[in-house]
């Protein structure tokens, strides 16, 4: 009678290196676009694991640099006791593999991604940091960017956020000027050097055809796109999944997913608001199709 073997179980470091080869990708845009309903609905592929805001580039990376350049002034082992660049790669990246290997657990997936808005002030360092790394780039038209997170800060930060804001004109020129615009123009100048690396898709685009884009999205991403694939991401980012049964356009000012409808800064903005966005958002709007 032949005994069966049971395959060793890989070690953390030998994980980390599966998992680490997988196709990872990352999901940027400025806070309020979609990131997140990207996010769930790419999760819910079955070869796809997504999470976020593991917040890699922006903290951690900063914060492991840090700890370097401490360690290297303090340490007497000479020239060979320092970490260099490439040391850092190297402990950025098995932080990360740490990270994505409790979000797998056991699971055999194909793809690992990660959603944090901000990584898109820091995506070349990201992707040099992960060669086969790909990034997705939502954004939504500026306004209702404005007028969303208008009303999820007030919900969030209460009476701290009133302070600092005390009308929305003054949230409108913070916004643009701090998040919307330089997200986009990050986004943009790391496109034109890595072109076979970025996908950019609108806000908007989404909900008119989201098939479509999802479709798009997987075929970007080396996955499968088939019909039953497509199904099972749009099932996991309907508005109707992640508010558990509200539909679109049905407004609850509690939840995250306030309302999910294009184009209602219309119902917010006035003459003043409109002025203050098109002076601080410059031609971008125009640029990206947002008349």
């Amino acid at each position: 009678m032949t005994a069966t073997i049971t395959p060793a179980k890989p070690s953390t470091l030998q994980r980390i290196d599966q998992l680490l080869n997988k196709q990872l990708f990352f999901i940027v845009g400025c806070q309020k676009s979609g990131t997140t309903w990207v996010q769930r609905m790419l999760d819910g592929h079955p070869d796809i694991r997504c999470h976020g805001e593991g917040y890699f580039g922006p903290v951690l990376m900063p914060l492991l640099q840090q700890a370097i350049q401490a360690y290297n002034q303090r340490q007497k082992a000479g020239q060979q006791g320092l970490f260099t660049d490439a040391d850092l790669k190297e402990l950025l990246r098995t932080a990360v593999g740490l990270s994505f290997a409790r979000w797998v657990g056991e699971t055999d997936v194909l793809a690992i991604g990660e959603k944090t808005p901000e990584n898109a002030l820091c995506m070349s360092p990201l992707a040099d940091c992960f060669p086969n790394a790909r990034f997705i780039h939502i954004t939504r038209d500026g306004r209702d960017v404005c007028v969303s997170g208008w009303f999820h800060n007030q919900r969030k930060a209460g009476p701290e956020f009133t302070k600092r804001f005390p009308d929305l004109n003054t949230y409108i020129q913070y916004t643009v000027k701090q998040h919307w615009l330089p997200y986009i123009q990050h986004a943009h100048r790391f496109a034109q050097q890595h072109p076979d690396r970025y996908h950019e898709l609108r806000y908007e685009d989404l909900h008119q055809d989201p098939a479509g884009h999802t479709q798009k999205l997987l075929s970007f991403l080396g996955m499968d796109d088939s019909e039953t694939s497509i199904d099972a991401c749009l099932t996991a980012g309907s508005f109707q999944t992640l508010t558990q049964g509200r539909t679109r356009g049905e407004e609850d000012k509690s939840s995250f997913f306030r309302k999910g409808v294009v184009g209602d800064w219309q119902n917010h903005f006035d003459d003043s608001n409109l002025a203050t966005y098109n002076q601080a958002a410059g031609d971008l709007p125009a640029q990206l199709g947002y008349t």
